[in-house]
């Protein structure tokens, strides 16, 4: 028995669709750029696992109805409601973090990808790290001033004093190393080298000194410098030494 009339016309239309056939004659073909097809793929993908974790968690959440029939059943609607929702609310959250990261170490987080990473201060050296180091030593500043105005004009004699954070010492090197400190001065008094980058910062450092002035300065000379603080303090203590 033959099909009816409109079910083979409907074959053949099926067919002549799904045909594939080879445009010929300079045919224009509308098409998309790489990049703009990478990121279709990529939101039709975020879309299906949007839509499949919303047919879970309303699975889920209407199976916990059998042990809590006070439970209301969550419709499929309703799912998505809630993970967006869900969404919404995770990235408020995470803006907030980042934004409050960002403002503890400002320019140190450059974007890879999709995600961020420390900046490494010698393979990116751009104005705003400079900016960002000259910070790490500025906040460091304010804290021995203050520390100093609590403790009769002294600074710390060492790192480990319990009323400064260790945070404080922190630069913003990846690796989180610890500034250089330089103990035995009084605020406000020479230009002698306080506090200094560490060694991962190449031959180029930002350094503190104890009038509270932040230079760069090459790494020979900030040891020069360093040096000659120890000679000095030897000295001062054989002449002590000496007068007892």
């Amino acid at each position: 028995m033959s099909l009816p009339v409109t079910r083979r016309a409907g074959a053949s239309v099926l067919l002549v669709l799904l045909t594939p056939f080879t445009a010929h004659a300079g045919m224009t073909m509308p098409v998309f750029t790489q990049i703009a097809q990478a990121r279709l793929q990529v939101l039709s993908f975020f879309l299906i696992l949007y839509l499949a974790l919303a047919f879970i968690y309303q699975r889920i959440w209407n199976s916990l109805t059998k042990d809590f029939p006070k439970l209301p059943r969550v419709r499929y609607r309703g799912a998505l409601g809630i993970l967006a929702v869900c969404g919404l609310f995770m990235y408020v959250v995470l803006t907030m973090i980042a934004a409050t990261r960002e403002l503890m170490t400002p320019g140190a987080w450059a974007r890879s990808g999709m995600l961020y990473k420390l900046r490494e201060p010698e393979r990116d050296p751009k104005p705003w790290l400079d900016t960002a180091r000259r910070n790490s030593l500025e906040r460091l500043r304010g804290v021995l001033w203050r520390y100093s105005q609590q403790h009769g004009g002294a600074f710390p004699a060492s790192r480990d004093q319990p009323d400064i954070p260790a945070g404080e010492w922190t630069s913003i090197d990846p690796n989180g190393l610890p500034l250089v400190y330089v103990s035995g001065l009084k605020p406000d008094v020479g230009k002698d080298v306080l506090a200094y980058e560490p060694g991962s910062f190449g031959p180029a450092r930002f350094a503190l000194l104890s009038d509270g002035e932040i230079v760069q300065m090459a790494e020979d000379e900030l040891t020069q410098r360093i040096q000659k603080r120890i000679e000095d303090m030897d000295t001062t203590a054989q002449k002590q030494t000496a007068h007892e």
